[in-house]
């Protein structure tokens, strides 16, 4: 889940006898995380969820864009 403000994600997985919960703040400041926003954009992903959503590629650049002027970006790979 993120929040309204894309400040802060939150995760869960579940485990053969345990539940395993993470919050992340700023999530925007993770190139693993926008490297796989920008996949999100091309629109592949856009039938995956509720047709009454936002489509993921518009909610994807739309968080992209938003914490743009936060980061500068590294290509993925690259150190």
């Amino acid at each position: 889940m993120l929040s309204l403000d894309g400040n802060v994600l939150c995760f869960a997985t579940t485990w053969e006898h345990a539940i395993s919960t993470s919050v992340l703040k700023a999530p925007h400041r993770s190139q693993v995380l926008r490297h796989w926003a920008e996949g999100l954009t091309d629109g592949s992903m856009d039938d995956m969820g509720d047709p009454n959503d936002l489509p993921l590629s518009v909610a994807a650049r739309r968080w992209l864009d938003h914490h743009q002027e936060f980061v500068r970006l590294i290509p993925f790979g690259a150190r």
